[in-house]
């Protein structure tokens, strides 16, 4: 086992908050109110049932989930995570193997059969404040699970709850998070963007056979190897103000991100939308990747959403 090439893999940890809220009247459900208990973790161990030792399958049929290990159940601490395998099928495709310079097929994807991966999940509930539950949901590379494990979430809330709700799975978007990573992170860079190209720039790149210049971004960026300590108080949650009154000669940009590094972990932010910034994690840097698989150590994966959990989430949720 070694440490991942940076361009090999990126494992992120992406963050939601389930809340039940009733049909026809609005308010929010506690978790006893919805499903007439309290015990989270024997809830949660119900929720896995559905798709342990079996499988789910989406509505659209080319998706499958099944629950592959359980790698916490703790009742102390309400935190219920593990591995699921996700799989999505496609065309009937060949495999092909290298025999001295050869291409030979030594088997065959069928319709039928599934291309899966392991993904990390947690979910946690919090005893004083039991009306949402937070879900760290892994992504690898570009894929992820939510999709499908939201879909088998709200079935099995159609089945088991003693409450007609609706289920909202948001991103997770908290102020004081926000501002933490502003205030505790070193801001050392920020880049401007512009969607699409200038016309100058797109006369010169393409003449007059550009397509769609929507197609292409600009960016200038001021970086500064110290930090931008005296505009962090500026860069408010609820107020982008600071960055509306920023101009740059002949460049009309529509967002701002700012690179900030917080705890040895790069987090990009657009602070020209702070109300957006989501809480998601790229923990590549942190866990170690199988060289052969490029797939994550499941363990050390779960020591890194614990930290973020206790550390990022639990504080301000």
């Amino acid at each position: 086992m070694i440490k991942k090439n940076a361009e090999d893999v990126a494992v992120v940890l992406n963050c939601y908050k389930i809340k039940f809220e009733e049909k026809r009247k609005g308010r929010h459900l506690t978790i006893k109110e919805a499903f007439g208990t309290e015990d989270f973790i024997t809830l949660c161990q119900e929720f896995v049932k559905k798709f342990d030792k079996t499988f789910f399958r989406n509505k659209k049929q080319d998706r499958i989930i099944y629950l592959k290990e359980i790698l916490k159940a703790s009742e102390t601490t309400n935190v219920f995570s593990g591995i699921v395998m996700k799989g999505h099928n496609g065309p009937e495709t060949l495999i092909d193997e290298l025999v001295k310079n050869e291409v030979k097929t030594v088997s065959r994807v069928t319709k039928d059969q599934f291309h899966c991966l392991p993904y990390f999940f947690l979910l946690y509930m919090n005893n004083k404040n039991p009306s949402s539950i937070i879900f760290i949901a892994q992504s690898y590379r570009q894929f992820g699970f939510k999709e499908v494990f939201e879909e088998v979430f709200r079935s099995f809330v159609k089945d088991n709850s003693i409450i007609e709700n609706k289920i909202e799975f948001n991103t997770l978007s908290i102020a004081t998070l926000f501002e933490k990573h502003i205030n505790d992170g070193k801001l050392y860079k920020l880049r401007f963007i512009k969607h699409g190209l200038s016309k100058n720039a797109e006369g010169i790149l393409m003449g007059d056979k550009i397509e769609d210049k929507n197609n292409y971004e600009m960016e200038i960026s001021i970086k500064s190897n110290k930090g931008f300590f005296g505009i962090k108080p500026k860069l408010k949650y609820d107020d982008a103000s600071f960055i509306e009154q920023i101009q740059l000669e002949n460049f009309n940009f529509e967002e701002v991100y700012a690179d900030i590094i917080i705890g040895g972990r790069k987090r990009a932010i657009n602070v020209s939308k702070p109300k957006e910034f989501a809480a998601a994690y790229d923990i590549t840097n942190e866990v170690t990747i199988d060289p052969s698989t490029k797939l994550p150590n499941f363990e050390e994966v779960l020591k890194e959403a614990e930290d973020i959990l206790n550390n990022d989430l639990i504080p301000f949720v």
